[in-house]
Formats: C-alpha cells, sequence, structure tokens
C-alpha cells in the first residue's frame, strides 16, 4: 500500500474507533410505548422517519444527512415526552439541524424556502424555537454517529482488505454496491422495529447481508469485521433475520437514490451561516438562538470528513485474513 493509503487506512480506523466510542456513550435503544393519545405510536415514528427519508432525497442532502436526522429524531422522542401534535414540527427541525451540520452551505436552501417547500404547516418561528429546544436538550452535542456512518466506515474497511470481492460481479463497482446498500439501510431506519440494534450493529448486519450474496466464504470475512466493531454473534444474527424479513418485504427500495454520494472532491464550508429573515419583534428574543447555532455549526469534523473521502475509496491493497482474525474485539487496527 503507498503512502496516501495507508494515510487513508488510518484514518478509517480512528474514525470507526471514534464512532464507536461516542456510539457506547450516547446510545439507547427506541422504545415505542403503546399508543395513546399523549404519546408516539410506533406507526407515527416510523412515518415520520419515512418522511425524513422523502424530504432528503427531495433536496437531495447526503444519505448521511437523512441518518443523523432520523438519529437525531429517535433520540429526542426517547428523552422528551413528545405528544402528537408536535411531531411534524420536531421531525422537520431534526432534518433541519441535520442539514446545517453535513451540508455544504449552498446545497441548504433558505430557512423560509425549507419550511414552506417540506409542507410540515409548521411557521419559520416555530421550527426555530423548535430547534433551540432539541439542541439545549442535547447540550450542543449533536455529533451523534448514525448506522450510515458506520455502513460507510465497514464497507471501506472492506473494500480495502478485500479489494477483489467484486471481481467478476458484472462491472458493479465499489461505489454502486455502496450506493445500493444505502438504500436499503435508509429504509430499514424508517422500521422502529430496527431501533432496537446499535447503529453499528445495523451496518454489519446490511454489509453481512450483501457479503453472502457474493462470496461463499462471507462468514469468515464478516467475524473479521465483528472483531473490529464488536458485535456480538447473537445480536448479529438476531438482526440479520430481522432485516432479510423486512427488506423481502419492502423490495420497491425508497427514491433515496436521488440523494448524493459524499463528494471526494468539494472541500467542507468553513462557517455554518444560515440567512434568517426575522420580524423585527423576533430579532431581539432570536439572538442568542442564531449565536449559538453559528457556533455548533462552525464545529467541523475531520474524523468525518475524512470517513467520507476514504468511503468510496475503492483499489486499496487486499490485506492478510489472518492478520486481521487476530485482532481483539474492540480494538483499533492500523494497517502499516
Amino acid at each position: 500500500m503507498d503512502h496516501l493509503g495507508v494515510l487513508d487506512a488510518r484514518r478509517v480506523m480512528h474514525s470507526l474507533g471514534s464512532n464507536l466510542d461516542k456510539e457506547r456513550k450516547f446510545w439507547k435503544s427506541v422504545v415505542i410505548k403503546a399508543a395513546s393519545d399523549e404519546v408516539i405510536n410506533a406507526k407515527q415514528r416510523d412515518g415520520s422517519a419515512m418522511m425524513i427519508a422523502r424530504l432528503a432525497a427531495q433536496f437531495k442532502f447526503l444519505p448521511e444527512t437523512c441518518g443523523l436526522a432520523i438519529t437525531l429524531m429517535d433520540k429526542f422522542l426517547t428523552t422528551v415526552k413528545v405528544r402528537p401534535k408536535y411531531l411534524l414540527c420536531v421531525t422537520v427541525t431534526c432534518l433541519y439541524i441535520a442539514a446545517k451540520t453535513l451540508e455544504e452551505d449552498e446545497n441548504i436552501p433558505p430557512t423560509q424556502d425549507f419550511v414552506r417547500k417540506s409542507g410540515c404547516g409548521n411557521s419559520f418561528a416555530e421550527i426555530t424555537r423548535m430547534e433551540l429546544v432539541i439542541l439545549t436538550k442535547f447540550e450542543w452535542n449533536i455529533r451523534m454517529p448514525s448506522a450510515i456512518d458506520f455502513l460507510h466506515m465497514i464497507h471501506a474497511v472492506l473494500m480495502m482488505h478485500y479489494p477483489h470481492l467484486l471481481t467478476g460481479q458484472d462491472c458493479l463497482t465499489p461505489s454502486e454496491m455502496l450506493m445500493t446498500t444505502l438504500r436499503k439501510l435508509i429504509r430499514c431506519l424508517t422500521c422502529h422495529d430496527m431501533m432496537s440494534f446499535r447503529p453499528s450493529t445495523l451496518a454489519l448486519a446490511l454489509i453481512s447481508l450483501e457479503i453472502e450474496q457474493l462470496t461463499p466464504g462471507w462468514l469468515r470475512i464478516v467475524v473479521v469485521l465483528q472483531r473490529l466493531t464488536n458485535v456480538g454473534s447473537e445480536q448479529l444474527m438476531h438482526c440479520r433475520e430481522m432485516m432479510s424479513s423486512f427488506l423481502n418485504q419492502h423490495l420497491n427500495i425508497s427514491p433515496q437514490s436521488r440523494s448524493r454520494i459524499p463528494s471526494t472532491s468539494t472541500p467542507r464550508s468553513k462557517k455554518r451561516k444560515v440567512d434568517h429573515h426575522v420580524p423585527m419583534e423576533a430579532e431581539e428574543k432570536d439572538d442568542n438562538i442564531y449565536d449559538g447555532i453559528k457556533r455548533l455549526y462552525g464545529d467541523e469534523s475531520e474524523i468525518i470528513a475524512s470517513t467520507k473521502r476514504t468511503s468510496c475509496s475503492l483499489e486499496m491493497h487486499q490485506d492478510h485474513e489472518e492478520t486481521l482474525m487476530n485482532i481483539p474485539a474492540g480494538h483499533t487496527l492500523l494497517v502499516t
């Protein structure tokens, strides 16, 4: 492997380890309680997740933006008792926050246009107030790894160490495999039953199902990936079975195909800034909100950026599987 390849591999493994640490710290299983007029039910939650996927496709946001938005929504619903009448506002606001966090400024429509085109029926002021509520509840820490993030990292590791995996697959390229798998994963994120699994488990389960279709030696490869992600066999098998059953019932994947694969050439903006047009009487009230938003969205994550640069990396060397098999569970691999 050349020098740049070594650096990319190290960035991916560092990013994977960092996100696994965040997952252990922040992740909680999404539990939907019995239906009630005062509590969000499973059908309503899934409808909101599908709305996020639809709007993300409509605005041509990155798959990661969709994944983060659903993650934020689920975490908020498990943290706060949200009444059904506020769910639409929460849903659109979570996508709004995710877009301002991950998208380039030029890809984000003006706030009032975003609110109008979302069809949520809320006003600009209502979305802004909900944004402050959500960010305050999360203590302005919204860098939560989603299953989409883990899928990118696991796929990158897979392609680095098994570059010949797609040989003879009718010209299926790593980027095409990633795109197809992303669509399936986004579809799975709209099912509340899947939210009892960790994001890393969801990503690995789907990758394992894809690998199973490519090679009879899929299990050995999956065991290697299990060691890197510290995903238990029982959880993985349970997730695989549920995911396989769900996908077989929903073969018509959502229109997320219009979403963009992360660009490896476009530099990320140094500053997040949204042009708000607020009535004069509301300006003073909202000053603190905007200052906080600028502080939050001005913070760029090099880990996420490096992951996106390597998520679609294609031709890397094929490392020896025996070396990977000796890695203790949960340890970070440095490719040399």
